[in-house]
Formats: C-alpha cells, structure tokens, sequence
C-alpha cells in the first residue's frame, strides 16, 4: 500500500476529509499525518528484524583488514541497521566468515599475526574489518536489516521516511494504521490508551508471525538434516 492510500484510509476512519495528495499538502492536518506516518514506520521499523526489510548484499574483497565502510559496502539505498549474525559467507572459497570477535580476541589475533583461509571478521569504526585478510576479488554476502520501511514505486530505491504519495510502505499496513491513530490521538490530546493497547497487541502477533519460524525441539539441537534412508509416511504392502 502507498503512503497516499494509507493517509485517506486514516481519513475515512476518522470522519475528516479524503485528500486527493498527502505529501504536497499543504494543510495541516495532512502535514501532520504525514509525519506521523513517518515517526509510525521509523519506530515500527525497530521493533523487529522484519523479513520486509531483511536484504542480501554481495561485496568483492580487497586484500586488506578493512573492506572498507559499512555504508560503501551496502546498495540499492539502504541505510544499515544491523548485519544478520553468522550469515557472512566467502562464495568462492565456500567458506564462512566468522564472527563477530570481541575486542580481546581481535587484539590477540592481531599480536600472533594470524594466517589461513578462515577469516574472523568485526565491525569497528563503521568498518567490516576480516583477519586475516583475505585475497582480492572474492565475491563475499551476508544479510542485513535495513533501516528503510518504505521505497519508491518500482520498489528499487529505499527511504526512511516517505517523499511521494506513490512511495511503497513495506510494513504491515494495518498496523500503520493502527500506530498512526494512537498517535494522533494522543496529539490531539484525547485518550488513546485503548488504541495503543490494540495496537501493541497487534505488533506482538505480527514479530510473533514474521517470517515463519523454526520448531523448538526441547531435546536440544539434532544438528539438522543427516545422511540416511528416509521412508515415508504410509502403507506398504509386503
């Protein structure tokens, strides 16, 4: 849903008139809920590592520590918010890349003068550091999670917070609408407390349905899949 889309929906809930534009508005009622659109998207994006804003990114090493800034390193726009831990993997090598290390343990690295084929890597200074260095030209991924909740309309630019009517909100449009109403109460000084109760209700589920999620085995970890015959379920006859 747009931002547009969302701005008259919340209009037509409220009883106030359906604007034909949102963000060149220039009253201020519509002012008002743009940015209140935008404070919803900024503090719902943080709530959760969101799949909607989970992104693959690939870099190409260089044969130093650093690979330089984290805001170099990531396209398309996005503003980092985090790497997604133990997801940084040398494609050519097919090795991982572990980490992050500890100051210590990356102080210590740096005192044996380490080799070999594994990197360890650390962010420090808003840079992706790896020890030891690795060769120039592999091509390097991990996944992040991006700051921006919303993109323009070909979904190929990312923002954090809306420019164009036609910019794509990629959260959950129902609980934007539900976040902007508690907010909009609450500025204009009436009670809100049912609202925002609904709301957090509803954010709750929706971090607890995000993405799917893996089945807890209370045994402890099996270790996924192991090689071996497998029978499926059913009748065989002998």
């Amino acid at each position: 849903m747009n931002a547009l889309e969302i701005i008259q929906r919340f209009t037509n809930a409220v009883g106030l008139p359906e604007p034909a534009v949102a963000v060149a508005n220039q009253a201020d009622d519509v002012i008002q809920m743009v940015e209140l659109l935008n404070q919803e998207g900024r503090e719902l994006s943080r709530r959760a590592d969101w799949q909607a804003l989970t992104f693959e990114q690939t870099f190409t090493t260089v044969a130093t520590e650093s690979q330089g800034a984290l805001t170099s390193l990531i396209t398309g726009g996005h503003e980092l918010r985090k790497i997604v831990n133990e997801t940084i993997f040398n494609r050519t090598t097919k090795l991982p890349i572990y980490g992050p290390v500890s100051r210590r343990e990356w102080q210590a690295r740096q005192a044996l003068t380490l080799s070999g084929p594994i990197s360890q890597y650390r962010i420090r200074g808003n840079q992706l550091i790896l020890n030891p260095a690795p060769d120039a030209g592999d091509t390097c991924a991990f996944e992040f999670v991006s700051k921006c909740w919303c993109s323009d309309s070909t979904g190929s630019t990312f923002r954090r917070n809306i420019t164009a009517d036609i910019d794509e909100v990629l959260l959950d449009d129902e609980v934007m609408l539900a976040g902007i109403e508690w907010r909009w109460l609450r500025k204009k000084g009436l009670s809100y407390a049912e609202e925002f109760a609904s709301y957090e209700g509803m954010v709750r589920k929706l971090i607890g349905d995000d993405g799917t999620k893996r089945r807890l085995n209370m045994a402890g970890d099996t270790g996924g899949y192991k090689p071996g015959i497998v029978i499926p379920i059913g009748d065989w006859p002998l």
